[in-house]
């Protein structure tokens, strides 16, 4: 009966410290996080002084969740559980239908709860993400805003004269050229200069590029 409550005992703290571990580590992604401890699969022995870590230091902190635990003074021997983590979030849901090619503005958007694990990978969490993009197809009112329904805007069309402003120690020019290729902000596009010289620049502004020197 004593190793039975001793055996009960070490897999009840061996849960509590994985669920505390979890809380922990959870803590910033949103609010009411509930963790679930899965039992082993097989009978092990006891685990002395269970110390949690993460399998993976760059997995997700939701859903199903891979945890290690270091048994012994020593962390000699190492045991794995799996658990679940349910995080409440906003997401961004379309208040409205959009167009595609239309530029997202703060009236289009609305925050709503779910879950975390139950979204999609990809769903923005916060409207200031999408400000300023445009919707790279038709969107639904109510569609959960996801990162590859948007794309920044164009700045810079291909064909269109552009100016390049090369900056250097102490000193800038600028000069007209022709946009071989389109670009948003932060782009690198080529452009053809009037003496047929090509260059690589980086998007700044409508029809505005630099190079630096």
């Amino acid at each position: 009966m004593s190793a039975s409550w001793a055996a009960t005992d070490s897999h009840s703290l061996a849960e509590s410290r994985v669920t505390a571990f979890l809380l922990e580590q959870a803590a910033g992604l949103g609010r009411d996080i509930g963790v679930t401890v899965h039992p082993a699969s097989a009978r092990l022995p006891d685990c002395i002084d269970p110390q949690p870590f993460l399998t993976n230091p760059g997995q997700r902190l939701y859903g199903r969740v891979s945890v290690g635990l270091r048994c012994g003074e020593q962390g000699q021997q190492t045991r794995y559980l799996q658990a679940s983590v349910s995080v409440l979030v906003e997401h961004v849901v379309v208040a409205r239908d959009i167009d595609a090619g239309s530029l997202i503005t703060a009236d289009d958007l609305m925050l709503e709860e779910a879950r975390l694990e139950r979204l999609p990978r990809h769903a923005l969490l916060g409207i200031d993400d999408a400000l300023g993009m445009t919707a790279a197809r038709p969107l639904r009112a109510g569609t959960t805003l996801q990162t590859h329904y948007l794309r920044r805007p164009e700045l810079v069309s291909r064909g269109a004269h552009v100016t390049v402003t090369a900056h250097g120690a102490g000193f800038s020019i600028s000069r007209k050229a022709k946009a071989l290729d389109s670009g948003a902000l932060g782009d690198a596009v080529r452009l053809s200069t009037d003496n047929g010289e090509q260059l690589v620049a980086t998007v700044t502004g409508p029809d505005q590029l630099k190079i630096t020197l």
